[in-house]
């Protein structure tokens, strides 16, 4: 066999294989994602095999000569910067991508059914990059001061942008489009959540849709957010795909078919008395977060009644944010507010 292609084979081999590990090791021990780390070891497995099949293993080291390699100093400024872990699932995918290209076409030449296979094998790659880069989306956006903008607080200020911006930028790690007024035009609905993700892309947080699936794709939301009694989970993830469903629960056994069912996180509440809300129901208190969070895993938005003075009570209970509303959308000096709660959050009140 031609060494040069053998050094081909062997160089991209290894590339794909390492490309693939970087980003399972992320999915397997940040995200906790057994299903998906199964999904990239299996890929890293197949293509092993096809290689092994194909190539005499001996003959592809004894082909390796790394220090006459004249790519090997070469570098682009890009190589050295990583944008988080999106940036790096998004260099190491491509990276994997790009060296099973290059194994398909090299082994065309000794296996035309090898280079079949190793590339079903590429498509599925590009399958896996984008349902990783969903789930980390999903998995670390629900976190933080949760804000819901309901239009029935703030009325015709909810279209300042200017305004919604600064209470957004002054700690709000998620936002929440709430709009109950039936008389308020799609096309208007539409236009106002189109403005909130011209906001929220640009303090780099998710945006969730109160109730409307079908505003949350119009709008390209990060997703939507579910009560009880709307669009049942299956129903809405068939739809709304991998974006974010949240679900609003009241008791423990709610809580725990929301993760059965496949959501992405829960709210639950009224963890204290509210008026936001005419039918919130009874207050449920901070003890049933606790008990939650023994069975379920999923992120627990804690909502209801809590503002500043009740927050150190609220995280005792581990909750991974807490929804905000008239504690914010009713205060003189929103803003400040907002700043306050968000600086008792971070350091744990």
């Amino acid at each position: 066999m031609d060494k040069g292609i053998l050094r081909i084979i062997d160089a991209n081999f290894n590339r794909a294989r390492e490309g693939l590990r970087v980003v399972e090791e992320l999915v397997r021990f940040e995200l906790n994602n057994h299903g998906m780390s199964e999904r990239l070891k299996g890929i890293r497995h197949s293509i092993t095999g096809l290689i092994d099949k194909a190539f005499d293993s001996s003959l592809l080291i004894y082909a390796r000569d790394s220090q006459s390699d004249v790519g090997l100093n070469i570098q682009i400024d890009t190589e050295d910067c990583r944008t988080g872990r999106a940036g790096i699932i998004k260099a190491n995918m491509k990276r994997s991508q790009e060296a099973i290209r290059v194994l398909e076409e090299f082994t065309k030449l000794y296996s035309s059914e090898t280079s079949r296979e190793i590339k079903a094998l590429r498509y599925q790659v590009y399958e896996l990059e984008q349902d990783v880069l969903q789930a980390f989306g999903r998995d670390k956006g629900i976190q933080g001061l949760y804000l819901i903008l309901d239009y029935g607080l703030l009325g015709e200020k909810i279209w300042d942008k200017d305004y919604v911006g600064e209470i957004i930028a002054a700690g709000i790690g998620v936002v929440q489009l709430r709009v109950k007024d039936e008389n308020m035009p799609d096309s208007k609905l539409i236009m106002l959540g189109n403005m909130l993700r011209e906001i929220t892309e640009e303090a780099g947080i998710p945006l969730i849709i109160n109730d409307r699936v079908d505003i949350a794709l119009a709008v390209s939301a990060d997703g939507v957010h579910l009560g009880q009694d709307d669009m049942p989970i299956g129903v809405a993830r068939n739809i709304i795909g991998n974006k974010i469903i949240g679900i609003s629960t009241h008791s423990l056994a709610q809580a725990q078919q929301a993760a059965k069912n496949g959501a992405d996180y829960i709210g639950i509440g009224p963890v204290y008395a509210t008026t936001t809300k005419h039918d919130a129901g009874k207050p449920l208190g901070c003890k049933i977060i606790k008990k939650i969070r023994k069975t379920v895993s999923l992120p627990i938005i804690a909502i209801g009644g809590i503002n500043q003075h009740n927050l150190a009570e609220v995280l005792k209970t581990d909750t991974e944010g807490i929804a905000v509303v008239s504690a914010i959308l009713k205060a003189s000096d929103p803003v400040a507010v907002t700043r306050m709660i968000a600086e008792m959050f971070l350091r744990g009140a």
